[in-house]
């Protein structure tokens, strides 16, 4: 299998400084913002960076400030305002029918942040992540920072804790009667919190669909999603919060997952040939794959749910449960009978796959396992009858943790010689301009926010981002052989 250079999202880029690492730090974002648009009234504000704002207050007055083109970054400020809650993040709706669960979203939710505080709070205040489920009706909490404490919310009871993000949170559950919810003016519902232990903290990343996993251990379920958004909620008195830096995105913890149109993730696959597995088809979710978790376990080479894995020379998929799929558009060169060999791994039992093309069952494969061995791939051997033109081929998994390297054809009367490889990515930073070196044929770049949204795009390989405010985005390298992804931090 080829070697191919790493091409994780989680790459991160400072205009500013020209400085590179691994990974954005959401404790280093520390530009302040200032232009932004004041909301009052309490109501839901949609953003037209594709969030939503929502402001309730109890008392006499509250006020946020949704800074411009800043993600989810906003000030809010209160003064004897009774119980607040000032909240900028995902919104699904109140009406809206087959609002998905936290389990129905193209990936995991997460939130990071950096923020600063002043001012104090009568009684409580919860500071991090909240919203709602409709049905069962939840209202629930990720909180780690307090203006006054971080202990047992009131009216709760504690019901267990659970490792998230490299800290200990202490779940607690209660139930509320006759008060307030998003649904009518008075409702009985469950609220759950997830408290942090170990000191508070005023930056960093939040992995909320985790705590929505803890919790359901615990016996706490959710159901479809009216919002989840980072927050603030405090019982009055006077102060403010100043969330400089703030975004959220479902995907995984490198970025979000984008959608695309199904198409060949690079040219169409040629038969006779090898199938890489990791170069399944653009599409997503249950049209160019099927994952069962949606989480990326291996996380690199590609951003979305399936679980791409290194191996000593390029890339397998592994992480795999039975039933799990993966898609290909390929093009077979003539009608032939063809050999298959299947480079496949499994500690646990003897990997089997289907493959099935356009819809028809055409071959099945079974491999030998090495127990408790999931480095050493071996080749498990078949026969199949295509004919020449394209087709779109399906590979079943049909037993669980079978790791895949790669199919190869090769004609029962002919002798193809099989080649391939992937050109490197880096970005250059150079006066306001980012430009993408190290990669041919380069026909398009574009910059997309956390949510997905298009922010520019430009014909060729250099982007002007001298306009683009302070922000992390994705940049996408469009090339005649597919595209390419590289999550990057611009600070002013």
């Amino acid at each position: 299998m080829r070697q191919i250079p790493t091409l994780i999202i989680a790459f991160f880029f400072v205009v500013s400084n020209v400085v590179s690492t691994f990974a954005v730090d959401p404790c280093e974002m520390k530009t302040k913002l200032s232009e932004g648009t004041v909301y009052t009234e309490k109501d839901n504000y949609p953003l037209d960076n594709g969030f939503n704002c929502e402001l309730w207050y109890k008392g006499k007055n509250g006020k946020v400030t949704v800074y411009d083109d800043a993600d989810c970054a906003f000030k809010a400020e209160w003064n004897e305002s009774g119980d607040f809650i000032a909240r900028v993040g995902y919104f699904w709706g109140k009406e809206e029918e087959n609002t998905p669960s936290y389990k129905d979203l193209d990936g995991d939710i997460h939130a990071e942040y950096s923020y600063t505080k002043t001012g104090s709070s009568y009684d409580y205040s919860l500071i991090g992540v909240y919203g709602w489920s409709k049905d069962p009706l939840v209202e629930f909490y990720i909180c780690d920072d307090s203006y006054n404490r971080m202990t047992d919310p009131w009216n709760t009871t504690k019901i267990g804790s659970a490792v998230i993000d490299g800290a200990t949170y202490n779940i607690y559950k209660g139930t509320m009667m006759n008060m307030p919810s998003v649904m009518k003016d008075t409702d009985n519902f469950t609220q759950v919190f997830s408290i942090r232990q170990g000191g508070t903290r005023k930056c960093g990343h939040i992995s909320v669909s985790e705590h929505f996993r803890a919790w359901e251990k615990l016996g706490i379920k959710t159901g479809p999603l009216y919002d989840c958004k980072i927050a603030i909620e405090t019982g009055g008195d006077k102060g403010t919060i100043d969330y400089h830096y703030a975004t959220m995105w479902i995907g995984d913890e490198n970025g979000p997952f984008i959608p695309e149109e199904r198409a060949p993730f690079k040219d169409t696959i040629a038969i006779p040939g090898i199938v890489e597995v990791e170069d399944y088809d653009k599409g997503g979710y249950n049209v160019a794959y099927y994952d069962s978790d949606r989480k990326n376990d291996g996380a690199v080479y590609r951003n979305d749910g399936v679980d791409i894995v290194e191996t000593s020379d390029g890339y397998a998929v592994g992480y795999t449960k039975k039933g799990e799929w993966l898609e290909y558009t390929i093009n077979v060169d003539d009608d032939d009978e063809y050999t298959v060999e299947a480079s496949m791994a499994n500690g646990n039992s003897a990997p089997k796959i289907d493959l099935i093309f356009d819809g028809q069952d055409t071959c099945s494969l079974t491999g030998k396992s090495v127990r408790n061995d999931w480095d050493t791939y071996t080749l498990a051997e078949g026969k199949v009858t295509l004919t020449e033109g394209t087709h779109t081929m399906r590979l079943v998994f049909n037993n669980d943790y079978t790791n895949i390297d790669f199919v190869k054809f090769k004609s029962t009367n002919t002798t193809h010689e099989i080649e391939s490889s992937v050109p490197e990515f880096e970005l250059v930073y150079d006066n306001n301009t980012i430009r993408v070196v190290s990669l041919n044929d380069v026909k398009q770049v574009r910059l997309i926010g956390m949510t997905g949204l298009p922010i520019s795009d430009v014909e060729g390989d250099v982007l002007n981002v001298e306009n683009v405010r302070a922000g992390v985005y994705v940049v996408v390298a469009v090339t005649s052989n597919g595209e390419y992804y590289k999550k990057v931090s611009i600070a002013k």
